[in-house]
């Protein structure tokens, strides 16, 4: 894996800016370079925020009522100038050649990161579902020019899961506007991006954990984690969540062994394994209940 996204992925945030910052410099009309920029900048402030947490998305979640993530105005204005980089890149070679794998795949990448800061940090709901459009199109689109990319169905299977799973009433005006859903086709796009994706290989895992820990299939979602947690074991993230996942699973032993490993690595204080210690004992107890 590239460095700037070993450092990304194990919350080395500064580290990360700093190589996809050289990134750019070295290779300024590369579209993917800018987004790597912006995806950085977006998601410092989201882990800032403590809006990483897959938890939050979970069912019965105050996800939508969560405040906005703050971001400052300078990493505001430096992400808006990544995303029109990489998008008027991307517009200029599409011009010249509609079937642009690259560009296909970059400006839905570009439209998705702008949906996320539109969703989260400016709670524009307009504005995200209208980015999130656009980076569903452009990844269908790249799907007609080449159906055995892997990476092209997280964006797709994302949001025909996400239509799926709305209440029937909405549903049917969505499908009016044009609009279907599938949760099980949704599933299997992702799981298409999770066992044979190359760029999306761990947002895939992140996205379909969440969207596995909804459909209560926690020992899935679990194995999903254990596998970042062992690519990235910095994250505390990562780490939190499998053990949070293995207690609902009713994995009680497993559990309670990361926990331990996770408390002896240091990467979080003694009152925040304490935390974890009593939120997973509960996820336990729910288990217990549904057996």
């Amino acid at each position: 894996m590239p460095e700037g996204f070993q450092a990304l992925y194990s919350l080395d945030y500064e580290r990360a800016l700093r190589i996809f910052e050289q990134e750019t410099q070295r290779r300024p009309d590369d579209p993917e370079a800018w987004n790597h920029l912006a995806q950085a900048l977006l998601h410092r402030a989201l882990y800032q925020a403590g809006a990483l947490d897959s938890a939050a998305f979970g069912p019965g979640s105050p996800f939508l009522k969560r405040p906005k993530v703050p971001m400052s105005e300078a990493d505001q204005a430096r992400f808006g100038e990544a995303i029109r980089r990489s998008l008027s890149l991307c517009e200029a070679r599409l011009r010249a050649n509609p079937l642009d794998e690259a560009c296909l795949y970059a400006s839905g990448v570009a439209h998705a990161h702008q949906a996320q800061l539109a969703l989260l940090v400016k709670k524009s709901w307009r504005e995200a579902l209208r980015e999130g459009g656009r980076s569903r199109q452009a990844h269908e689109a790249l799907i007609k020019v080449s159906p055995d990319l892997a990476d092209a169905f997280l964006i797709p299977g994302l949001h025909e899961y996400i239509a799926g799973s709305l209440p029937w009433y909405v549903k049917a005006l969505a499908f009016l506007a044009g609009y279907r859903g599938d949760r099980a086709e949704g599933i299997r796009h992702m799981e298409r991006a999770v066992s044979g994706g190359r760029k999306t290989a761990v947002e895939a895992r992140v996205l379909l954990g969440v969207v596995l820990r909804r459909e209560k299939q926690y020992a899935r979602a679990a194995q999903l984690m254990s596998e970042l947690a062992a690519a990235f074991p910095a994250n505390h993230l990562y780490r939190s969540e499998e053990i949070l996942l293995l207690a609902e699973a009713g994995q009680e032993q497993s559990a309670r062994q990361r926990l331990a490993e996770l408390e002896f690595s240091g990467l979080l204080l003694p009152e925040k394994i304490q935390a974890l210690s009593r939120t997973m004992e509960e996820a336990m107890a729910r288990s217990r209940g549904r057996r």
